[in-house]
């Protein structure tokens, strides 16, 4: 491996959190104060200031907010709050493999809430009095809910026919933007399945793995599919997380899934490239501190290789970080510019001139400095003899 991966900008811009911790202290000390209804409405603030007015009655009494592939319908009377989701309708033909299914989700799944099934329609159903609606519980409530619809119900129409109650508002991608995605995507798989077949040649089977898990990782921050596509990827994902399988058969299967995702038709893969508004989001909100302490071991492991100019290992270990960053959180704009700015400073270059690049990006993050590197000929004077000769070089051409 002489280059790095191409790296290809998200097809949107921004992933950063609207959650407005704020909020979140106002309706935790509402709750406090036993003012219910003042504490859920905040609640719903800290999530996306905009969803009363968009979703909610003219008395703040009635919530209709979509997520995905679902809507979760909240009300709000009688001093109860009362909680539904249509999930699906059962279908004459496998509906039988379908309820067990279903039934595995309320045991497994689900500590709160339920799916009921009524009339041949199967719904998520909870309810509590007001007073037991603190915000860390009523989050919990909502999410077990709108994670295990989003996912299951598409999981669903597909395997067993099932149809869904309610058809959710999405927005597809144009074709410009489907086109670039599938070129993309073809151009992803192509450098992974080349990259792995050179590292398998010397049976390097750690640095295959990770150029497997980095390629999935860019899918997702690409592409950010939706619908089955989306779990499709997230369980290949998994999969390939586990330790409990020989290194060289979670490679063989990573490869698998690689050449089924290149192998999808364009006009298939459309089908899950949309955009779709969510209630309870699916990544976590960064934040400086955790993705410090995330990196701490990289960043370690990567200033030791660099002094000793192993300058494959070090792209190969920062690209995997990053992209894995982007996977797991919803990400802050100033971090998120300054790892977009090196990546497309370092993508498609060779190892040794895109090592320093990506590496100052990590230096910087890990040293809280999130400005955007416009000149890197200082760092130069930072690091050992061996870089400053091949930095001097690059800035001469």
């Amino acid at each position: 491996m002489k280059e790095i991966l191409t790296f290809n900008l998200s097809t949107i811009s921004s992933t950063a959190s609207r959650m407005n911790l704020d909020a979140w202290d106002r309706s935790l000390d509402a709750f406090d104060k036993q003012e219910y209804h003042k504490s859920f409405k905040e609640f719903l603030n800290y999530l996306n200031p905009e969803f009363q007015r968009k979703y909610g009655n003219s008395k703040g009494t009635e919530f209709n907010i979509p997520h995905g592939s679902i809507i979760v319908n909240i009300k709000l009377e009688n001093e109860q709050i009362k909680i539904t989701a249509p999930f699906l309708s059962i279908p004459e033909k496998n509906a039988i493999p379908l309820l067990r299914q279903v039934s595995g989700l309320n045991f497994n799944n689900l500590n709160l809430a339920q799916i009921v099934l009524n009339d041949g329609k199967l719904h998520f159903e909870y309810s509590c009095p007001v007073e037991l609606i603190n915000p860390w519980k009523i989050y919990y409530i909502f999410d077990e809910i709108c994670f295990t619809g989003d996912k299951y119900d598409d999981e669903f129409v597909t395997k067993f026919g099932a149809e869904r109650i309610y058809e959710p508002n999405i927005t597809p991608y144009d074709t410009n933007t489907v086109d670039a995605v599938y070129d993309t995507l073809q151009l992803s798989i192509k450098e992974c399945l080349e990259n792995v077949k050179f590292f398998e040649t010397d049976r390097k089977y750690g640095y295959a793995w990770n150029i497997i898990a980095t390629t999935l990782y860019k899918i997702s921050y690409y592409a950010h599919p939706q619908g089955q596509l989306l779990n499709d990827l997230n369980k290949a994902i998994y999969e390939h997380n586990r330790e409990d399988i020989p290194l060289p058969e979670v490679v063989a299967r990573g490869k698998d899934f690689a050449q089924k995702l290149a192998a999808i038709p364009k006009d298939k893969l459309a089908e899950d490239l949309y955009y779709v508004e969510t209630f309870i989001p699916p990544k976590r909100r960064s934040s400086l501190e955790n993705i410090q302490q995330n990196f701490k071991k990289t960043y370690e492991d990567v200033s030791s290789a660099i002094q000793n100019e192993d300058y494959l290992y070090v792209c190969v270990m920062i690209t995997f970080k990053f992209y894995e960053m982007y996977y797991y959180n919803n990400l802050q704009d100033d971090i998120n510019a300054l790892v977009i700015d090196a990546m497309q400073r370092a993508s498609a270059q060779r190892t040794d001139v895109a090592a320093p690049i990506l590496y100052k990006a990590m230096d910087k993050i890990m040293n809280g400095d999130l400005t955007v590197i416009s000149d890197f000929s200082d760092y130069a004077a930072q690091i050992s003899e061996g870089i400053k000769k091949m930095m001097s070089s690059f800035f001469k051409k």
